[in-house]
């Protein structure tokens, strides 16, 4: 019977011998580095060495190395990705959805909240609270002050959705205004030059502050205006904050792994977290994230608005 017991794990222990090595062990082999495209900001050689933690990070829960590949602008980071030059792209939301409309090639695997564990923001019209204006309707024939054409949050998005409303913005308002940026726009109310302006704001949080963040919060901080002189009078969907996003064709075993790497950074690591999402209003780790998240920005592209 002994000598049976000794012939049946000697059996078990040939079986495990020959073997093939785990899946996980294939793609490493084959995988021989994973690159991180940013768009750099503050200069190539500072946003590279900014993201250090992160990279360091990263190869330590993949097992592969990891390289950080900087580029000029968002149009950039598209074809870097698109073109496979780079498998893992840290985008804002216009150059993922232009991407993913450009390639099909690509998937959301985290997006990083904010302090307060907001995934975006909406974009918002608001009127002098003590002003004629209280809804769209009120608004017909008012004069609208925008920022620049560019601008997702302060103009791009409140065209599109109030024309998704039946509203044709050119004919329905007297007057369609430029502003240098939101505080300028919202500005404009008080000093008489506009009757709605167009701005951003989690819409989360204390309202006499200003909200958790957006235009208003920094305003109402500088004392340039206070909440009761304002009234909201629209906002549109959520606009998320941009993703982080992988090439599908990346071995899944590796877009988990990534998945839970960012999961789990602002528990195991938020020193890595302050490196990668260190704005004023990050640091509420990164949450689950699809692609229908990001609808209201694939309408505008699909229109052509562009993918910065």
């Amino acid at each position: 019977m002994i000598l049976g017991l000794m012939r049946a794990a000697a059996l078990v222990l040939a079986f495990a011998v020959a073997a093939p090595a785990p899946a996980a062990a294939a793609w490493r082999d084959d995988f021989k580095v994973l690159r991180v495209g940013i768009v750099a900001v503050n200069g190539a050689a500072y946003d590279i060495a900014r993201l250090q933690p992160f990279r360091r990070y990263l190869e330590g829960w993949l097992g592969v190395p990891v390289e950080i590949v900087a580029t000029a602008s968002y149009d950039a980071l598209i074809d870097a990705q698109v073109s496979a030059r780079v498998q893992y792209a840290i985008h804002s939301a216009a150059s993922y959805v232009t991407t993913q409309a450009t390639c099909d090639c690509v998937d959301p695997i985290a997006l990083p909240a904010a302090f307060d564990g907001s995934r975006g923001f909406p974009a918002v019209l608001v009127a002098h609270a003590q002003g004629p204006v209280a809804s769209l309707a009120d608004a017909k024939g008012k004069r609208l002050a925008l920022t620049g054409e560019d601008s997702v949050a302060g103009h791009l998005v409140p065209l599109h959705a109030l024309a998704g409303e039946g509203i044709d913005p050119p004919t329905y308002f007297s007057s369609i205004l430029s502003a240098a940026d939101p505080e300028q726009a919202v500005t404009m109310l008080f000093t008489g030059e506009a009757d709605l302006a167009a701005g951003w704001s989690s819409l989360a949080g204390d309202p006499a502050a200003g909200y958790s963040f957006g235009v208003f919060t920094r305003m109402v901080a500088e004392g340039a205006v206070s909440m009761d002189r304002l009234r909201i009078v629209w906002q549109s969907p959520l606009i998320p904050f941009g993703p982080h996003v992988v090439r599908r064709d990346m071995p899944e075993e590796l877009k988990t792994l990534l998945g839970e790497a960012l999961g789990a950074m602002a528990g195991e690591a938020p020193d890595v977290l302050d490196a990668v999402n260190g704005t004023s209003i990050g640091g509420g780790g990164f949450v689950p994230v699809t692609d229908k998240d990001y609808a209201v920005i694939a309408d505008l592209v699909k229109q052509g608005a562009g993918g910065g």
